[in-house]
């Protein structure tokens, strides 16, 4: 008995020594200013504070640890992940390997082109508040399909980027949708709340103020393809009982400030696939 006790002891410890962590995985940065030049930001580890780069000491094999500048030491970090030679140990430190690694990728991606003589349509339009009917949605998600077009419905698929093709949003088969009130289908804040309904002729929402769904944690803008238009990178996370939440991308662009958002073309080869 007193040997489980000691045992349930060290696993509320390790669980409390890990929430800080998780919560800075999860904490979403402020969205930068609107001119697209205030660069990339990140959640910093354990804290969760917003920052342009962060230091973080990362075991690099069973006895030595090192300590890394991020993102000044992102090549460096990700020569060690491809090579399989980083070091992971404790449950702690792979959560932040994690972490790591997902912030170089996600910095490494949206500095792939040199920001030059851009084209822009993107940052004069409020993507805390956006129309979801404005963003890509895949109509073959639609309720009203035939089991053919359903079956080839994947609307959380991804490239080989690791971006999404389409906001991955909808309702189980079956379940529609009670009004059709397109004007609750919008972002409040960063925040939708509600369920929805996809059919042939775009969303439509049910407003449910205790319900939310969907949460825009931050918007970047860089070229993404080097066509040298500038493109928004948005990152959603999924909220609600059982929601995995773990960010998702979805670029958007669009060649005239009254056109449709529609995802950038990415030409190969691809970087490693986003986390």
């Amino acid at each position: 008995m007193k040997q489980s006790r000691m045992v349930s002891t060290m696993r509320r410890r390790q669980l409390l020594a890990t929430m800080p962590l998780l919560i800075g995985l999860l904490a979403p940065a402020p969205l930068p200013a609107a001119d697209g030049h205030e660069g990339v930001f990140f959640a910093e580890p354990i804290s969760g504070r917003k920052v342009s780069s962060y230091c973080i000491e990362l075991p690099v094999d069973q006895n030595r640890r090192k300590t890394f500048a991020i993102p000044r030491d992102c090549a460096g970090v990700l020569q060690l992940i491809d090579e399989g030679s980083f070091y992971r140990s404790s449950v702690l430190d792979r959560r932040i390997w994690q972490k790591v690694e997902s912030d170089c990728r996600y910095h490494g991606f949206l500095n792939r082109h040199p920001m030059e003589e851009m084209e822009d349509h993107v940052t004069s339009y409020d993507f805390m508040n956006a129309r979801l009917d404005d963003l890509p949605i895949d109509q073959r998600c639609a309720h009203d399909q035939t089991p053919e077009g359903l079956a080839a419905c994947n609307p959380a698929a991804t490239d080989a980027f690791g971006l999404l093709h389409h906001l991955p949003l909808g309702l189980p088969q079956g379940e529609p949708a009670s009004s059709h009130e397109g004007s609750d289908c919008q972002l409040r804040n960063g925040v939708f709340r509600g369920r929805l309904h996809i059919d042939a002729q775009g969303i439509h929402c049910d407003a449910e103020p205790n319900t939310p769904s969907l949460r825009l944690i931050s918007v970047d803008f860089a070229d993404v393809n080097g066509d040298q238009v500038l493109d928004a990178v948005l990152r959603f996370i999924p909220l609600g009982p059982g929601a995995v939440r773990l960010p998702m991308t979805l670029p958007v662009t669009r060649f005239s400030d009254s056109g449709p958002f529609t995802v950038p073309d990415l030409d190969p080869p691809a970087p490693p696939q986003l986390r």
